[in-house]
């Protein structure tokens, strides 16, 4: 569950989000997997493309003593996959905004 502040700031710009696509990067013992499948969720509800590429990071192994932040260098091929959906995405949900009648 994330926490109250971020979900009341998805709620309250329910607008803003709309048609647009979002991408995720998280970390902690489980690299943050579950938070993210739960704000997956709750984007989806404010009506936002969520990518499938994320970047998961591992407190154990991208942390040297789990504060300084030294991820691996295959990491970037994860980032970059992420980025290049979500650019795509985010063409074509720009493409869908600017359409009149389109769901908002």
């Amino acid at each position: 569950m994330e926490p109250p502040a971020l979900k009341n700031a998805i709620d309250f710009l329910f607008a803003e989000w709309n048609n647009k696509a979002a991408g995720f990067v998280s970390y902690g013992g489980a690299s943050g997997a579950r938070a993210v499948e739960q704000l997956r969720l709750n984007l989806t509800e404010v009506r936002m493309a969520t990518v499938r590429n994320q970047v998961l990071l591992s407190m154990y192994t991208d942390f040297e003593n789990f504060s300084v932040f030294k991820p691996e260098s295959y990491k970037e091929e994860s980032v970059n996959a992420m980025l290049d959906e979500l650019i795509a995405w985010g063409g074509v949900l720009k493409t869908l905004r600017k359409t009149p009648g389109s769901i908002k």
